[in-house]
């Protein structure tokens, strides 16, 4: 098989779609919050380029709302600050299989859906989103 032919016509794929510009590190353990880093892949995926030269505004400016707004609602975006904290508050720490970071992922998760709901007012090159059920999400949450 030929390299080109490997590649994908739709950069859509998850690894394409991570912002570039985000300023995230999504590996080394005890770095970035897991549900930080997942919540700027979702806004990858959604609002990230399909093509190459295509525009990575409005994934990079969502992507930044979301971590000032994590920073600001958690006091931190570091999995080795927030873990410890987490792991004392949580109700039954045995239970939790998010690694005792239940209430992070719940927070995160919310804040996710709600940057990515309020894209075109972000960031007004972000189109509309019209995604029913994350806004049945965000009423669960």
């Amino acid at each position: 098989m030929e390299a080109d032919s490997e590649k994908p016509e739709d950069l859509r794929h998850p690894a394409y779609a991570v912002p570039e510009k985000s300023g995230t590190k999504l590996t080394n353990a005890g770095s970035l919050c897991g549900a930080l880093a997942a919540g700027v892949m979702m806004i990858g995926y959604l609002f990230g380029r399909r093509r190459p030269e295509d525009d990575i505004t409005c994934a990079s400016e969502l992507s930044f709302e979301l971590h000032k707004r994590f920073l600001e609602t958690l006091g931190s975006k570091t999995c080795s600050v927030l873990k410890p904290f987490h792991f004392k508050i949580s109700e039954d720490p045995s239970r939790n299989l998010a690694g005792n970071c239940g209430k992070v992922y719940y927070a995160g998760a919310k804040l996710a859906v709600e940057v990515i709901l309020s894209a075109s007012e972000i960031c007004p090159l972000c189109p509309e989103a019209k995604l029913p059920v994350l806004q049945g999400c965000l009423l669960n949450l």
